[in-house]
């Protein structure tokens, strides 16, 4: 069986545990009510409208390059990292104000259509669409841990999983509100790289790779060279992201290309604009950045600093520099050919778009 059908099938595994946990879970809640069983379909259906997999399949990768043999309870607990990152992003676009996700409505959005019958008050309306959203994400939260707890793997593998799992959890709350507060709160140079280690690159990196590695058996030094690789990777696959909320085409990315503007979300770019400008420069910035009744021409204009600023090339750069430790930490942790390659795509992939 070649390596490209493997993965194929791993991947069709994964989907299959993730709809028939779905499913189980929609039976489950009509006993309840319902309203219920309607929340669980509107997760389903948004679940299976986008998403790359990415963290499962780290999670994966990392497993077989450090010796296991793939099987469906590796993939239940791979499953188990697409959920937590499932619920991550519920609880994110609530914060973020965000009403779509992959190109279509998300929990609050589609809540905040189906109230309109109920509430015609707006901000009514929005808090009931939020507090919708924000069970769903805590349901997500729940069940990525179901999964592992559902496997058959031994007790102190499954003690493994569940530490890695609330370590999650734990570093990208505080990341959040580290990122939730800088819209109001003074900040320092550096915070928002502080918040792209604890935010994304825990548990979108290195919590996913080191999962799968330690169930494999690796052994403590070769952990703490994949730490180092995934922490690198992690920030970079950050700042690319913010790159894409600034630059990228919403039709592609699925998200909102003005939201970390006009939420004032101060990210990278915004500490390297900030610190390029000139007075009158930072004067028309901050009249207009974290404006959220900001028109699509002003937005225009803050995007246009990014530029002048150079602050987008110096995030760009950033990232580059960021894949280039990745890339020297990947070749410390001797794996074999196959798996190298594909660890050495990985960044290939995470870091395209900014060059």
């Amino acid at each position: 069986m070649t390596d490209a059908l493997t993965k194929t099938d791993n991947l069709t595994v994964l989907d299959q545990i993730i709809n028939d946990f779905f499913e189980r879970s929609i039976n489950d809640a009509s006993q309840i009510d319902a309203s219920y069983r309607q929340l669980w379909e509107t997760l389903y259906a948004l679940i299976r409208s986008g998403g790359k997999r990415l963290r499962p399949k780290m999670t994966l990768m990392a497993y077989e390059a450090f010796g296991g043999s793939t099987n469906n309870d590796i993939i239940r607990v791979a499953a188990a990292q697409e959920l937590l990152h499932f619920s991550l992003l519920i609880h994110d676009d609530v914060i973020d104000r965000d009403y779509t996700r992959y190109g279509t409505l998300n929990v609050a959005g589609r809540y905040r259509e189906l109230y309109s019958k109920f509430l015609p008050d707006g901000p009514d309306r929005l808090h009931f669409a939020h507090s919708a959203a924000i069970l769903a994400g805590d349901l997500m939260l729940s069940s990525a841990h179901q999964l592992i707890n559902i496997t058959n793997l031994d007790v102190h593998q499954k003690s493994v999983a569940q530490q890695l799992l609330s370590l999650s959890i734990f570093e990208v709350a505080g990341g959040e509100l580290l990122d939730t507060e800088l819209s109001f709160v003074p900040y320092t140079d550096g915070d928002a790289l502080k918040i792209a280690r604890y935010k994304t690159a825990g548990y979108s990196f290195m919590i996913p790779l080191l999962t799968g590695a330690k169930l494999a058996g690796i052994d403590d030094v070769r952990a703490e060279q994949l730490r180092e690789f995934a922490v690198s990777l992690g920030v970079a696959y950050q700042l690319v992201d913010d790159l894409l909320g600034t630059f990228g085409e919403q039709e592609t990315t699925g998200k909102s290309t003005t939201s970390d503007i006009t939420e004032g979300k101060r990210t990278y770019m915004v500490e390297q604009a900030m610190s390029a400008m000139t007075v009158l420069e930072k004067n028309r910035f901050e009249s207009l950045f974290g404006n959220q009744d900001a028109t699509p021409g002003e937005v225009e204009n803050v995007k246009q600093l990014f530029v002048s600023t150079g602050a987008k090339t110096k995030t760009e750069q950033t990232i580059q520099e960021y894949a280039d430790t990745a890339s020297s930490s990947l070749k410390q942790l001797g794996l074999d050919e196959n798996s190298y390659q594909k660890f050495a795509e990985l960044i290939r992939k995470v870091t395209e778009w900014a060059y």
